[in-house]
């Protein structure tokens, strides 16, 4: 089973058990998301993605391409 169908999968369960208001919230979250056009600017199977960092649980910064120089050194 793919990932999307299991998204889907639980959203429908979720909407089935979600109140009215809560369905036309999320209805209208989805109508802002889709206008705002995020999903063109999103990267695609097979795009590189940018180097970035991020603070871990300590507040130390880590960068992503450290941390997969450390993947594929332990899996080499």
């Amino acid at each position: 089973m793919s990932l999307k169908t299991e998204l889907d999968a639980l959203r429908a369960d979720f909407m089935a058990k979600a109140s009215p208001e809560v369905r036309e919230a999320m209805a209208r979250a989805d109508a802002e998301l889709a206008a705002s056009g995020i999903a063109q600017r999103a990267l695609k199977a097979g795009d590189r993605v940018p180097d970035f960092q991020l603070p871990d649980v300590r507040g130390d910064y880590v960068r992503l391409r450290s941390r997969l120089e450390i993947s594929f050194t332990i899996y080499e």
